[in-house]
């Protein structure tokens, strides 16, 4: 996201309209993501959202001369209906 409209909770309501589809029209019942190490801001927008870190896969993604960790996240419905007050 370019870095004007960065913190203005764009990215936090996208993935909620797109969880809301997943979980309340296809039925999924349950959402996975990651993020790269070193990414606090979307690692905090997932949890932000709800999501509970599973796990790290180590060393997977090269990228400016050097391998980093993909921090793996995961959400269910039942997670998700309940921090949105959803019956």
């Amino acid at each position: 996201m370019d870095r004007d409209h960065r913190g203005k909770g764009y990215g936090t309501r996208a993935i909620n309209i797109l969880l809301k589809y997943a979980f309340l029209e296809l039925r999924l019942n349950k959402f996975n993501e990651c993020a790269l190490e070193g990414n606090e801001p979307s690692a905090a927008m997932l949890r932000k959202v709800g999501y509970v870190q599973e796990g790290v896969r180590r060393k997977v993604i090269y990228t400016n001369g050097q391998y980093l960790d993909l921090l793996l996240f995961g959400l269910t419905k039942d997670e998700f209906m309940e921090k949105n007050a959803m019956k």
